[in-house]
Formats: C-alpha cells, sequence, structure tokens
C-alpha cells in the first residue's frame, strides 16, 4: 500500500515538476557557467545523453540518483583545450550512493582594454566547480519499498574569479530522479537495462552577485532522459531539456576484441556516437573507450560548424570491491565474507 501511494505521488510531482518547467521561458537560467558544459568525455561522445543511462561516475553531473546503483569506486579525471586559450578539466570520485567532484575553467592570454580600446594589463578569468551529491534506492535499505526508484540530490558551489567587479560565489541544490529495471523483455526484445531519468538543475538557488552589484539567476532547469541497453551491449539514449535542446547517443561495448594481458585480463572496446544542437545548430560527436582491468581510458569529438572542434581526453580508474578503500568508504559495497568489510 505504502508503495503504491509513493508511486502515485511521484507520478503527480513529476507531471507538476514537468509543466512548471515546460512552461518557464527558455533563458530562465542566464548564469553561463561550467555546468553547463557536458561532464566527461563518455557522456561528451554520446552527444550529453546520459541523464538515464547515469550508470558510471557521472551519474553525479548528470542524475545523482545514478550513485544509488553504482558498485564499484570510481575516480576520474579529465583534460580539455578549447579554441587555444580556454582549457577545462575535472576530478572526479563516485562510489555507492555519495560522490563529489571538483571542475576548473580558466582563460588566458586576454588583455583588457579601456572605451577607446587601448590596452591596459593582462586579464585573468577562472571559474571554480565543487559538485556534492548523493542517491538512495526505493527497492533497497532502509526504505526497502519494492520500487524500481531512486531519488538524488546535488550541491553545486560556482566561483567566479576576474576582476574584481566580475567575480562572485553561487549555491544551488538539485534534485533528482531515476527509474531503472533490469533484466526486462519489450516488444519481444530483452533488454539488460530499461531506465528514465528527470533532473531539475539548479531548482534551488539564489543566484550569483558580482563584485559590481550586478545580479544574475541560476536556473531553474529540467532534463529528461531515456536509455536502453540491449543484451549484444549495444545502449540508446535520448535526453531533452526544458528549452527544447535535444541530446541524442549511442555505444556499442565490445567485452572481447582479442587482445589480453597477463594481470589484467581482456581488453574491452567501447565505440560512441552523438548528436546534440545549440539552438539550430546540430553538434555531431564521435569518441571510444579503451578498458583494461581497473583502468580505462576514454577520448571524445565534438563537431561545431561555426567553431573549432573539442578535443577530450579522460583517464578513469574503477576499482570493484574487493578494494581496501571501496571497503572503507563504503562498506555495505564489499561481500558479506570479505575480510576487508571488517566485523
Amino acid at each position: 500500500m505504502k508503495a503504491k501511494i509513493l508511486t502515485r505521488g511521484l507520478i503527480v510531482l513529476l507531471t507538476l515538476t514537468i509543466g512548471f518547467f515546460a512552461s518557464s521561458p527558455a533563458q530562465a537560467q542566464q548564469l553561463l557557467s561550467l555546468f553547463e558544459l557536458e561532464g566527461g568525455a563518455r557522456p561528451l561522445a554520446m552527444g550529453g545523453a546520459f541523464t538515464a543511462l547515469a550508470e558510471d561516475g557521472y551519474a553525479l553531473f548528470y542524475n545523482p540518483a545514478g550513485l544509488a546503483y553504482l558498485r564499484e569506486l570510481y575516480i576520474n579525471s579529465t583534460f580539455e583545450s578549447r579554441f587555444t586559450r580556454v582549457t577545462q578539466g575535472s576530478l572526479t570520485m563516485a562510489l555507492p550512493r555519495i560522490g563529489a567532484q571538483l571542475d576548473f575553467l580558466t582563460i588566458g592570454g586576454l588583455t583588457q582594454r579601456d572605451e577607446l580600446g587601448v590596452p591596459g594589463g593582462p586579464l585573468d578569468y577562472s571559474q571554480i566547480g565543487i559538485l556534492l551529491g548523493g542517491g538512495l534506492a526505493l527497492d533497497r535499505g532502509p526504505l526497502a519499498l519494492g520500487l524500481p526508484l531512486a531519488l538524488g540530490l546535488q550541491l553545486k558551489i560556482l566561483n567566479v574569479s576576474t576582476l574584481a567587479p566580475g567575480s562572485g560565489t553561487a549555491f544551488s541544490l538539485t534534485p533528482s530522479l531515476l527509474w531503472a529495471k533490469e533484466r526486462l523483455m519489450l516488444g519481444g526484445l530483452p533488454l539488460r537495462s530499461l531506465r528514465f531519468g528527470l533532473i531539475a538543475p539548479n531548482l534551488l538557488s539564489l543566484g550569483i552577485t558580482y563584485g559590481s552589484g550586478y545580479h544574475e539567476s541560476w536556473g531553474p532547469g529540467v532534463r529528461l532522459g531515456a536509455a536502453a541497453v540491449l543484451a549484444g551491449g549495444l545502449a540508446l539514449a535520448l535526453d531533452v531539456e526544458g528549452d527544447g535542446t535535444f541530446h541524442l547517443g549511442g555505444e556499442w561495448v565490445l567485452s572481447n576484441v582479442g587482445f589480453e594481458l597477463e594481470g589484467f585480463g581482456a581488453l574491452e572496446l567501447a565505440v560512441r556516437l552523438g548528436l546534440s544542437n545549440a539552438d539550430s545548430i546540430l553538434m555531431p560527436s564521435v569518441g571510444f573507450g579503451l578498458r583494461l582491468g581497473d583502468f580505462q581510458l576514454d577520448y571524445a569529438f565534438v563537431m561545431h560548424s561555426e567553431l573549432a572542434g573539442v578535443h577530450r581526453l579522460e583517464f578513469s580508474a574503477v576499482l570493484g570491491p574487493p578494494n581496501p578503500l571501496l571497503c572503507i568508504l563504503s562498506p555495505a559495497s564489499c561481500p558479506p565474507d570479505d575480510p576487508l568489510a571488517g566485523d
């Protein structure tokens, strides 16, 4: 009975949330930050379609509810260069139920100019972002309501640093939902999983006030996602934002490509394609991933019709139990007979 009541309540909440954001103007989110750039190399190569997939460390970024279903410890580091003067990177650690991420974006080589165009001193600009998040599954743990649903919450901290009038700090809270069902049949087609996600970026935020006193709002927004993973290792995903932006992606994972390394096992290869839009501009993306044992290398490239393409490289460690660090940070993730899990 409790499960049915909760299910109906969540459906009503979801309907009201979608209706609210669908009727909001697209320009409601004024502050543009590094959080508006897609996170990670794998999601970027898939066009950013990751709200429902949310099955690795970047669940923290795209849908923190996905953290509830993680089984391993993820440590990700990314770096990229944009337009020769912009550098961006991140460091992420995520494990079952919780995660943290540090992001940075810097722009160098700029020069101050006055109203007449006369050059002055150097002008540096940077953004530092911190993400903290958690996910709680409703089909396990203390609630155990039997629903294939998880709730997530994400805290964002953004610091903008440049000349004093343009510097400031912003905070926001972002809730999310993830419905995930594994091993099912859909119209006679066997699926490894079927997932639907909802995230409301910056739902609760006071915006940012710069040193000059100028204020910008931050959010709110909405992003809906659906993803299906077929039995053959093919994953298809679609995200749609409240302003009409879409993200479409696919991934094909080959678990054994004929190469093995003693002590690491077989090499796993993933090929990815994606497509997203910025207003009327379409941005195709492509990438690949190589995993050998606990280590993974991912690459993504995004094409733009009017700007230079973006290359992103990422190195990750994916550590499953038995693993000392994972067992210390999340004892419930270790097998009961694992000596590292303690008493």
